[in-house]
């Protein structure tokens, strides 16, 4: 017998610390079912629901658009500054980006989605930073701006708070979203896999989700 598969895509965000959660405790509760997940943007992920290719995906709401009827709404993702523990961003509640940026930082490449839509936030009279290295991962980009290697900007979700580092709020309004999970326009969206790969998603966002400790499902992270 074929197994049942369900096709979801996601963006920076949601791919380092909420979709690894999710598919870790549906891949261990259906042995069954299999998923295809992708990282894309947001603009490609709703157009992959929109032409069929995709059944759910994880996207950003920062208020530009008007939600649409196969949307619901996950929690916030807004953008945060994190250092060194004691560093310059002790005492501190929230900069602005351009405070931010008169400090080295570390960060993501610049073809990541998230570090895509921040840079296309920023305007044409965005100073310009300095960043000492970039990375592929929000976790190499955490663990780099603990040790002190730079300032990094990334979404609160994304930051493990088991990490030592200071964490502040940016400033700019366009650091607030949110994020949502959109079904694609096909039949397949009410299938059994793609609904119960939903409930999961929606149960790692709310952070009741239990993590298998199995050998196979013992790291989550791995699905990143």
């Amino acid at each position: 017998m074929a197994k049942a598969s369900s096709h979801g895509t996601a963006g920076t965000s949601a791919t380092h610390r909420l979709v690894p959660r999710a598919l870790a405790s549906f891949l261990a509760e259906h042995p069954d079912l299999d998923v295809t997940a992708s990282e894309r943007p947001t603009p490609e992920t709703l157009r992959m629901l929109a032409d069929g290719e995709g059944d759910l995906g994880i996207v950003v709401d920062d208020g530009s658009r008007v939600p649409g009827p196969d949307t619901e709404p996950l929690g916030d993702d807004s953008l945060v500054v994190i250092g060194r523990a004691g560093g310059v961003l002790a005492d501190r509640d929230e900069l602005t980006y351009r405070e931010v940026a008169e400090h080295p930082l570390v960060g993501l490449g610049p073809s990541t989605p998230l570090q895509r839509w921040i840079e296309g936030n920023l305007g044409a009279d965005a100073p310009v930073a300095r960043f000492r290295t970039r990375a592929s991962t929000i976790g190499t980009v955490v663990t780099l701006a603990a040790a002190g290697a730079g300032l990094a900007v990334l979404p609160r979700r994304a930051v493990d708070p088991s990490v030592p580092l200071e964490l502040c709020a940016l400033r700019d309004p366009w650091s607030r979203r949110r994020l949502s999970l959109a079904r694609g326009a096909t039949t397949r969206r009410t299938s059994t896999a793609t609904a119960a790969l939903a409930e999961h998603v929606r149960r790692a966002a709310d952070g009741d989700v239990r993590i298998p400790e199995g050998d196979r499902f013992r790291d989550p992270e791995r699905f990143s």
